[in-house]
């Protein structure tokens, strides 16, 4: 009864916090257990959140002994079913660690139908890549079938995380669900050779969950990989758009991400002049205050002030709901970052204890605002409730305004007031780039043509 609760109001919470949650597949996981579901691990604590509010049924979870601090967090986490697993750095040095009895808990519990939710990389980090996928999943599986001759019927479900920005507030994260894997296919080869067999089944669920996931090898080939993704789909798939298609805008960036791979193999000339351009490209944007989509967004001299005009009218209009949007939550939103900030926390963490926080900010932020109301200019119970429902749709409406009311601003920078030589670097600069990549793109697609002939 209490996890359903808690279930609910996790949802509740990932509606305010994501911008878009596009889940896909979700009908492939099974009804009940013996399940095990596995996924990549980019944000700590949202990550089982996640899968948790997707999944009909109770999950128990394997995580670090590490996070088993006292005796009452360990009691917390017996009663939702948290099954610690020590690794190296988790006992004394020179110590081996010992999972049998994790192992047989983890048993104990599939054999009760239960489910399972494992991060086989053991650890969490904030990078656009699949770690190294750890065997213990695969030797929980294996063991749990031959320990049941191999009639307990448990699959793995991976499910693949591709956040837009794991730790940004109002960000767009895809939850892909992949087929089931059958524990019992792998009879065969576990009876021959068990650490093959647990290379095997590791290996193929590292496949599943690394053909959705973008793959980088070091964070300049990751800020690379990112403005690739937004200069592609500002001037090459503008129907990609994060904000416009967010499943389609995550799938290109993957593409993108095997694309750069691919090129970077078979012509590293093309990967570096891409890379050097493209980065200088931002860099100029960035001199000027400027994005993509005002260079997308130009607009010509001979209407431009007209529809300037129009807009600025509109924000006029608009202002007096920013401000009272502004006043109405951002106080709260501001202290979750406070929060945060005194905690002196790993990056990983901000977005979970910021949702988390705000869970309990903003309405207790909205009830003072309300008794102040309710004191000094209204009881009545309907005004009441009108501020009550207007405060958070008036916090959503401040978001657009004020991204909307920058992208104006850069919008006039650019058509009226850069230097007319720097706008032809910028313009010229874009049209090289749309060069590579179009060679790129027909590099890769011959490549691939000839391969397979």
């Amino acid at each position: 009864m209490i996890y359903k609760f808690l279930i609910q109001i996790v949802k509740a919470a990932l509606f305010f916090f994501f911008k878009k949650i596009v889940v896909t597949g979700k009908e492939q996981i099974p009804g009940n257990g013996p399940l095990i579901i596995v996924a990549n691990h980019p944000n700590t604590f949202m990550d089982p959140l996640l899968i948790a509010a997707i999944t009909s049924q109770r999950i128990g979870f394997v995580a670090n002994a590490s996070i088993f601090l006292n005796q009452f967090v360990s009691r917390i986490f017996s009663y939702f079913h948290v099954i610690p697993i020590f690794r190296k750095k988790d006992v004394a040095p020179g110590e081996k660690p010992d999972n049998r009895q994790a192992f047989s808990k983890c048993h104990e519990y599939l054999d009760q139908n239960g489910t399972l939710l494992i991060f086989p990389e053991g650890t969490s980090y904030y990078e656009l890549k699949l770690r190294d996928i750890k065997t213990g999943t695969a030797r929980i599986a294996l063991s749990f079938e031959q320990w049941k001759g191999y009639e307990g019927n448990l699959k793995i479900v991976p499910i693949a995380l591709d956040y837009s920005d794991s730790i940004q507030f109002r960000s767009v994260v895809s939850v892909t669900v992949c087929r089931p894997i059958s524990v019992h296919a792998f009879k065969l080869a576990y009876e021959k050779n068990e650490f093959e067999a647990v290379s095997e089944l590791t290996e193929l669920v590292r496949s599943e969950l690394g053909d959705l996931i973008p793959q980088t090898s070091g964070k300049e080939q990751e800020k690379f990989l990112v403005r690739a993704h937004q200069f592609y789909t500002a001037f090459y798939a503008p129907k990609a758009d994060l904000n416009l298609n967010p499943k389609q805008s995550l799938e290109v960036r993957n593409q993108v991400s095997k694309a750069l791979q691919f090129i970077r193999k078979e012509n590293l000339d093309l990967y570096l002049d891409t890379e050097t351009k493209l980065l200088l490209f931002f860099e100029l944007l960035k001199e000027e205050g400027l994005t993509t989509n005002v260079i997308s967004d130009s607009i010509s001299p001979k209407k431009g002030f007209l529809v300037y005009a129009i807009n600025l009218l509109k924000y006029i209009l608009l202002f007096p709901i920013y401000v009272f949007g502004l006043c109405a939550n951002y106080v709260p939103y501001m202290l979750t970052a406070k929060i945060f900030k005194s905690l002196k926390l790993d990056i990983e963490y901000k977005a979970p204890v910021q949702m988390i926080t705000g869970f309990f900010t903003f309405p207790l932020y909205y009830a003072l605002i309300i008794w102040l109301f309710r004191l000094h200019i209204s009881t009545e119970f309907w005004h009441s409730l009108l501020l009550f429902i207007l405060m958070p749709i008036s916090g959503y409406m401040t978001l657009y305004y004020y991204a909307e009311l920058r992208r104006f601003i850069k919008n006039l920078h650019f058509d009226f007031f850069i230097k007319k030589d720097k706008k032809e670097v910028i313009l010229n600069l874009r049209g090289e780039i749309l060069e590579n990549m179009e060679e790129a793109r027909n590099y890769s697609t011959v490549a691939s043509g000839s391969s397979e002939n």
